[in-house]
């Protein structure tokens, strides 16, 4: 999850603090999404973004945001876990190398959907998608299946199954009406029947 090479100092540091975040993270309920340390001047910036467990039932609506509290409280006690390991484990301590900056955060709306969980998050939000052979869609976003790892799109009036591995670039976007009634009840149509 780590985006610096494991090699450099930050990418040490992101591999030491790995298991102690994931821990954290996991107990307070969210998802690891993405740990980056990075340097910034003579310190490091330790970025913890996470996403809510939580899944969609089919008889829900589009996911609202994590709770901004949830999230401060889990900054505190990264925090707290972050130091005690540097305390008490030297690797972690020459890792960090003195001061760092926390800061934990959940994805904007602007991540890409890369993973099947983020599709999953995604259930009835708009998407535009790319295709591996170059092809464009638009598309509300419906059940995600397993081996091979699909998603079914609302695209127009006709629902499409697009594997996750012919998905170049996905992302979500911004709609400031509410879905169309006819897209949504064929999307849950189609996950119920997919679910039985």
């Amino acid at each position: 999850m780590s985006r610096a090479p494991v090699g450099s100092p930050t990418g040490a540091a992101a591999s030491a603090l790995q298991p102690v975040v994931d821990d954290v993270v996991a107990r307070a309920g969210f998802v690891l999404d993405e740990l980056d340390v990075r340097p910034a001047g003579r310190s490091l910036v330790v970025r913890v973004t996470v996403e809510s467990s939580d899944v969609p039932g089919v008889d829900d609506g589009p996911t609202g945001g994590v709770d901004l509290d949830a999230v401060a409280e889990l900054s505190r006690e990264v925090s707290a876990a972050v130091d005690a390991r540097e305390a008490e484990d030297p690797a972690v301590r020459s890792a960090l190398s003195g001061s760092y900056t926390l800061e934990v955060t959940t994805p904007g709306t602007d991540r890409p959907l890369t993973e099947p969980r983020h599709w999953e998050r995604a259930w009835l939000r708009r998407v535009a998608v790319t295709l591996t052979d170059g092809e464009t869609l638009t598309g509300r976003v419906g059940g995600v299946g397993t081996q091979p790892a699909t998603v079914t799109l609302a695209v127009g009036k006709d629902l499409r199954t697009v594997p996750l591995a012919d998905v170049t670039r996905a992302a979500v976007e911004v709609e400031f009406k509410p879905a169309p009634e006819a897209e949504v009840e064929a999307l849950r149509a189609a996950r119920r029947e997919a679910e039985q």
